[in-house]
């Protein structure tokens, strides 16, 4: 009788691996969700592995007992974490192409079945469309084949899951109306004046902004020292009744100047970059969008905020074209 079933329990393997070598050695799923949101508040819950466990299907499985551990890098290309689980075995996750606001590659490892992923994203209007794939190749393993397609269901199942996951968090997000992101900017070198006046009066301050300029384009042009960028205002102390404004050109640290002027260091470092387009009589609106978005980020301003004025007005006389880059030095809490 044993051998009976031994023989019967044989067959059956014997089946199952002919079975599996006919089976599709490659599985691919792909799934779509579309998002009102911005690519940069989709992609910052892709691209950073501790936002994973808001919306990661395969955390539910086991809430109570899988344990991760997390990489040295959990942000961008390198990122790594692996989990042990008694209900999902063990397995890595590694981040191995991160392209900002476009698409996150992954290397997948679940418990020696090797696997690829890759998430992107595209802009349509005021949406983004966020793109799920999922690759495994089983090669000439049977055993392998028969996982892919008891796996293709599950595979599905946490697309379904990460995308009206990462749906509702993404479109809670606050919406900024100006282009405004986090970057490094190395430390300039300049030559400014300073005054202090009320911020309440747009026209006098225009006025003393010209005033100021004008005296340091002098000077510059006088002392035969070039400028090494744009223009640029930084504003060390403000409040409603008050506003100390350095106007401040930039030259190079060794500059020789008259002696009435000196050359001053802005520092560089991490920074919050606005990008405003128009004339200067709404530039409070990209400010305070700015200081809404260190706060929800939950950074901390540690400086002078500055204005570069990329477009010249003597040179372009279509407001509309202007340019100004708006800078908010942080650290991170």
């Amino acid at each position: 009788m044993i051998k009976k079933i031994l023989f019967i329990l044989a067959g059956l393997i014997v089946l199952l691996t002919l079975i599996g070598f006919v089976l599709p050695a490659k599985l691919e799923v792909s799934k779509r969700v579309t998002i009102q949101a911005s690519p940069s508040a989709v992609f910052e819950e892709i691209n950073d592995l501790k936002r994973w466990e808001t919306w990661q299907y395969w955390n539910t499985l086991d809430p109570t007992d899988m344990k991760i551990v997390y990489g040295e890098k959990t942000v961008g290309t390198g990122a790594t974490y692996s989990w042990d689980s008694p209900v999902l075995d063990q397995g890595t996750i590694t981040l191995t192409e991160s392209i900002p606001d476009k698409s996150v590659a992954i290397s997948m490892d679940f418990g020696g079945n090797p696997a690829s992923g890759l998430y992107s994203l595209e802009a349509e209007g005021d949406n983004t469309k966020l793109n799920f794939n999922f690759t495994a190749d089983q090669g000439m393993n049977p055993f392998g084949r028969w996982i892919n397609l008891f796996m293709k269901g599950e595979i599905e199942k946490s697309f379904d899951y990460a995308g009206e996951k990462i749906k509702s968090i993404a479109e809670a997000k606050p919406k900024f109306t100006f282009e405004i992101s986090e970057t490094e900017v190395p430390a300039t070198s300049y030559v400014g004046l300073t005054h202090t006046m009320s911020p309440q009066d747009p026209v006098a301050i225009s006025t003393q902004m010209a005033k100021m300029y004008t005296e340091l384009d002098n000077m510059l042009k006088k002392a035969k020292v070039p400028m090494t960028g744009y223009p640029f205002a930084l504003y060390p102390k403000f409040s409603e009744e008050s506003m100390e404004m350095i106007c401040a050109m930039p030259v190079a640290a060794n500059a020789k100047l008259p002696g009435k002027y000196k050359v001053a260091q802005a520092e560089g470092g991490s920074v919050v970059k606005g990008i405003y387009k128009g004339n200067y009589n709404s530039l409070q609106a990209i400010h305070t969008e700015i200081q809404q978005y260190i706060q929800y980020k939950k950074l901390a301003e540690r400086g002078a905020p500055w204005e570069v004025y990329v477009t010249d007005p003597m040179l372009e006389k279509d407001t509309a074209k202007w340019i100004t880059e708006v800078y908010y030095p942080v650290t991170k809490n």
